[in-house]
């Protein structure tokens, strides 16, 4: 069976490692595979590909150039299944124009009503806002599928857009579960780091949707009643603001900046907290790494964490303000005992996610719409 997936870019981001993860999961004796990019600028998962994958990029730039190109394309290799992340309605066009017989499934980490009051993008106009409603509605209703990365995105999508419930999958993320565990074990050879108090960890694009400012607003909390540093694992267009921020907010020296690290399982290893204060997340695939890592969790509700997190037993859930988040972070940083054990249980429940259990699903899935 063939199977391609499209996505924008292999920048640093979940989607981006989600469809590489995937991919390199299925089975190169079952599954003809190739990755479609629309451009290789910043490309920082190619590095991740597995062997045996076709990789294919995009030689055009504009949007309606790069839909012949990308329809002329499938035209050509004629896959079965065409698996769009993010690049869902020029996917579908495209699909539709190549006249191959492709079956078309949108891959979904996000809620769509998330995305749409989010200011990273450009969704702020009323009008802007009402035509891509409209096109969700239209293309979500007749793609063949739409995967979706938790009940709270699916929810969002069947309540909101008219997509119907049949045409909805929940699969969730997976996670290289080996892969973390050799990779958490190397050792940190960075001058920037301390050892000297407790260290909570983030991780993720230093954009909004991310909530940083509230992040540092909890350490400047946490930093009040002992010393913590706050090590900060990504980057982004957010990054010189929010390291004005942590200055003008006087915790400048216990946050580290460290940038995008292509294996950041050794620091969130050896930190005592992983810290997520995301508006919302479709899943937060960084919760299960983390716990994988064997570091205990804080997060923010939201449709993705809620589904992962057990309150009080596999993590903590908070709300969305600095108090909440500082104080879930001190009691832990004060209670070895009730650390290690939600330590215990979270890495017996990250299971389920592991990557040969996800990529069965996935499989279960190709096949069910291929037949």
């Amino acid at each position: 069976m063939k199977i391609c997936f499209v996505i924008p870019t292999l920048t640093g981001g979940g989607a981006e490692r989600v469809a590489v993860t995937v991919l390199g999961a299925m089975d190169a004796g079952r599954y003809d595979r190739t990755l479609y990019v629309f451009s290789a600028n910043e490309g920082v998962y190619f590095d991740h590909i597995a062997p045996g994958v076709r990789v294919v990029v995009a030689t055009h730039r504009s949007w309606f150039l790069r839909l012949w190109e990308l329809a002329a394309f499938l035209r050509s290799s004629r896959p079965d299944i065409v698996m769009p992340f993010l690049s869902y309605f020029i996917t579908a066009i495209a699909a539709r124009l190549s006249g191959a017989q492709a079956r078309v499934v949108f891959n979904q980490g996000t809620p769509t009503t998330g995305f749409l009051d989010d200011p990273d993008f450009a969704w702020g106009g009323a009008l802007r806002r009402r035509i891509f409603i409209m096109l969700t509605r239209l293309f979500y209703s007749r793609a063949d599928a739409v995967v979706v990365t938790s009940r709270g995105v699916a929810d969002d999508l069947i309540a909101h857009y008219g997509v119907p419930s049949s045409k909805v999958r929940v699969l969730h993320n997976p996670v290289d579960l080996d892969a973390i565990a050799r990779l958490s074990a190397a050792p940190i050879d960075d001058p920037q780091i301390e050892h000297d108090s407790p260290v909570l960890a983030a991780a993720g694009r230093l954009a909004g949707v991310k909530n940083y400012p509230l992040m540092i607003a909890a350490v400047a909390d946490v930093v009040a009643r002992r010393p913590v540093y706050l090590w900060i694992l990504g980057d982004g267009p957010e990054r010189a603001r929010l390291q004005a921020l942590a200055a003008d907010g006087g915790v400048g020296r216990f946050v580290r900046f460290l940038g995008f690290q292509q294996n950041p399982f050794r620091y969130i290893a050896k930190a005592d907290v992983f810290v997520l204060t995301s508006t919302y997340e479709g899943f937060g695939n960084v919760l299960i790494e983390a716990m994988a890592c064997g570091t205990a969790v804080v997060a923010t509700r939201s449709a993705g964490t809620v589904e992962i997190i057990k309150d009080g037993e596999t993590g903590i859930l908070v709300e969305h303000d600095a108090r909440s988040i500082a104080d879930a972070v001190a009691d832990l940083l004060t209670s070895p005992a009730k650390r290690e054990a939600i330590v215990t249980r979270a890495r017996a429940g990250v299971a389920q996610y592991g990557l040969p259990a996800v990529a069965a699903r996935y499989d279960r899935l190709f096949q069910e719409l291929a037949g």
